[in-house]
């Protein structure tokens, strides 16, 4: 039976005159709701409860909005579980997980507006508050804040004498177990609490005494000889050891010094490629690809370039552009076909897709995800060179609509005519050219560019969050001049064009999703408008840091119904850099079955569809170890 949610919360208000005790009212409602929860029971408008909450909590004083505000984190914890512990056969688009995401969506924005000032206000019990942080919150950005601001909150002690660090111990010790059991799939916790661990040892007022050292040793100790050791293969028993080890190292002050190897072993990065890779990679059948040659259009009457930083190594996309009779722009962005040169069934794809992307930045040399002869020759589209390519034609009105029933997708032979960096571009669009082709190429460009710019409008948020000097991929475009607004406006096009298509079509997909709730925009534009009233460095290096910390990343998905926010496009893929992230071989290979082919029987369609749904989750979770790899080599370099 339909609860009447909106009567009880009128109830509540009516038997209430004093705001805070209506509001603790409300907030015990919902707990007790969301107690007995059940994804069977019908559950509309139960986050009406925290809308009422949040319209009465700022009548209240700061002293009981402080009382509000830890009540709202636990009632924040108790739905992310209810969230991420869903049954299997519960979808996102069950209408008591859209009620829990409504309700969710909105406790975090209510978070992230307090969190801020609560940690620099707090004068209650720091013990509690930094164990919220660490255990319950689990966001560092806040956790170092806090320690920034109350370093001695390291050595405050619980009410039987414990300091913090020995919760730690056990949450990492934990977290080694989980990692263990579930066959080494990526650990959020292990990760997390190794870097918890260096801030508390490392915290400027930590008093770290030798009879802590002895105590928490004798944990790991005494959590290794109760291990069953029966259980674990060879892979497993050397993990857990050195896992063990790393916790023992920081507690001693012997940390292993994090070069290339070690940072490999730790995060299951691989820079080198094996014996089996390599052989492989060799026996390149030249006969396969004079067969596949035959199979394309040869583009022989289309000017293509290429602009890339510096330093590419892997050139996997191009560009050529004209304008039509109908006064309409054709866009032509030309990507590398890795299905030109390999199949789905070769040990180099498997390879690929246990790397997920390469990794350029922090490294002596680049870890790529093909092997460089793949990577860098074969499959790179270099100039005057005859490449297996993917084409996807785009018009272009003058307004910047792309017409969708206009578009089409071919695989070709692309050869390019002019390979540029983005200086070189950039200076070209300043001085000109005495080539006419490339003249007129870029000066259409210039305009396709400029009508794109119309429609595609970038939260400006999300470009903070997201464009950083470090660019892991390769893929990320840093710079803000011509070339790079032109890259960066045809790859958008090309991406939400093709993943506009698959939503349309209803085919399986994989897409790129990022989300955002309007609570969470406007506590953002509150901090944002902080700023601009005062609107010094450090304020902004706080706003920053803020934004950096705490906005949402965008992820993978095979749900169609989650927008790009951050873009601010309804369907949005990533297509266009095959050769460096696995996510384009995936949505790649969605085109090969479902457009370029005759669509398989639904055994196979459902099998593909559970690989798509596996590949999302691998790459999402490979992403957080890639960025602690880089992150953490960074560190030591410097």
């Amino acid at each position: 039976m339909h609860m009447d949610y909106d009567q009880r919360i009128s109830k509540i208000n009516g038997n209430n005159r004093d705001e805070y005790k209506k509001t603790l009212s409300l907030i015990n409602a919902l707990r007790k709701e969301l107690n007995g929860f059940n994804y069977e029971g019908d559950y509309r408008n139960l986050s009406h409860f925290l809308i009422k909450i949040n319209e009465l909590r700022p009548s209240l004083n700061s002293r009981k909005q402080k009382v509000i505000d830890v009540e709202i984190v636990k009632l924040h914890k108790m739905v992310r579980d209810l969230i991420t512990s869903r049954p299997n056969y519960i979808t996102k688009r069950d209408s008591n997980f859209l009620e829990l995401k409504t309700i969710i969506d909105n406790l975090e924005g209510m978070n992230l507006s307090y969190m801020y000032h609560y940690i620099d206000q707090y004068d209650g019990d720091a013990y509690n508050l930094i164990r919220y942080l660490l255990f319950e919150e689990k966001n560092l950005f806040f956790v170092k804040y806090a320690l920034e601001r109350y370093p001695h909150f390291m050595n405050i002690r619980d009410g039987e004498g414990n300091g913090i660090i020995f919760e730690v111990v056990d949450k990492y010790l934990q977290a080694i177990n989980d990692y263990i059991a579930s066959d080494l799939n990526y650990s959020d916790d292990l990760f997390f609490f190794d870097q918890v661990l260096e801030i508390v040892i490392n915290s400027e007022k930590m008093d770290y005494s030798l009879e802590m050292t002895r105590c928490c040793l004798k944990k790991i100790d005494d959590f290794l000889n109760d291990f069953d050791y029966s259980k674990l293969n060879g892979e497993k028993k050397n993990k857990l050891i050195f896992w063990a080890n790393e916790l023992k190292n920081k507690l001693e002050g012997k940390e292993k010094e994090e070069t290339l190897g070690h940072l490999s072993y730790k995060t299951d990065i691989t820079i080198d490629f094996n014996e089996a890779i390599l052989s492989e990679s060799k026996r390149f059948d030249i006969d396969s690809l004079q067969r596949e040659y035959k199979k394309r259009r040869l583009i022989e009457d289309e000017y293509i370039i290429t602009v890339d930083g510096d330093e590419a190594e892997e050139i996997d996309d191009g560009l050529s552009a004209c304008k039509l009779e109908n006064g309409n722009y054709l866009l032509g962005v030309h990507i590398s076909d890795p299905f030109g040169y390999l199949n789905k069934n070769s040990i180099l794809y498997d390879e690929a897709y246990r790397r997920t992307t390469s990794i350029y930045s922090p490294l002596e040399r680049t870890s790529s995800m093909f092997p460089e002869n793949y990577a860098k020759d074969y499959m790179s589209l270099t100039e005057n060179k005859n490449r297996f390519a993917t084409s996807y034609y785009l018009e272009i009105t003058p307004t910047g609509e792309i017409l969708m029933d206009s578009c089409r997708f071919e695989k070709t032979v692309a050869k390019v005519d002019k390979s540029l960096t983005y200086e070189k571009f950039n200076e070209l669009v300043q001085r000109g050219s005495s080539d006419s082709r490339l003249e007129q190429t870029i000066g259409i460009l210039q305009e396709i560019c400029d009508v794109l710019s119309k429609r595609i409008v970038m939260d400006e948020r999300y470009r903070i969050a997201n464009r950083e000097t470090l660019n892991t991929s390769g893929t990320n475009i840093i710079g803000n001049g011509n070339g790079e607004k032109i890259i960066e406006y045809a790859m958008i096009a090309a991406n939400s064009t093709v993943a506009n298509y698959a939503a349309m079509k209803g085919i399986p997909f994989i897409y790129r999703g990022h989300e955002l709730s309007r609570e969470y925009l406007e506590k953002i534009d509150y901090f944002s408008n902080l700023f601009e009233e005062n609107p010094t460095t450090e304020n902004y290096d706080v706003f920053v840091k803020l934004l950096k910390g705490t906005y949402p990343t965008a992820f993978y998905t095979t749900d169609q119904n989650i927008k790009h926010m951050g873009i601010g496009i309804p369907h949005y893929c990533h297509l266009t850099s095959p050769l460096r992230r696995f996510a384009d071989c995936l949505a790649n290979e969605a085109l090969e079955m479902f457009y370029f082919n005759t669509p398989p029987d639904d055994k196979k369609v459902y099998d593909f569809e559970e690989r798509l749904k596996e590949g999302c989750r691998h790459i999402n979770e490979k992403r957080k170890t890639i960025d602690y790899f880089t992150k953490r080599y960074i560190n030591a370099k410097k």
